[in-house]
């Protein structure tokens, strides 16, 4: 993989396919069956192997930016993922001599 140029990064997958990609609702109820996902709180639909391949990506995504090495889950379904977090800008003040 480094070898041409790629990056591989390790990201649990628990509840990837079980997740809205679009509000981040989890829930059993989002998967209807093997292939068919459609989120009970915002109405998302898309085949579920996309919406895990989705997931997938963004807390790669997020390990990468954050350094981040939970699940990017919140503590409650409820609660935004760990990930939403922000990291802090650094600024530069530059004073005339």
């Amino acid at each position: 993989m480094t070898w041409s140029g790629g990056l591989l990064i390790a990201v649990p997958a628990h509840n990837t396919s079980r997740t809205c990609p679009d509000c981040g609702h989890i829930a059993r109820e989002n998967r209807r069956t093997q292939a068919e996902f459609h989120c009970v709180s915002c109405g998302y639909e898309n085949h579920a192997d996309v919406v895990g391949a989705l997931n997938v990506l963004a807390r790669g995504h997020r390990v990468l930016a954050c350094r981040e090495v939970s699940s990017g889950l919140g503590r409650k379904a409820k609660t935004e993922p760990a990930s939403m977090k922000q990291e802090p800008a650094e600024e530069t003040v530059r004073f005339a001599a």
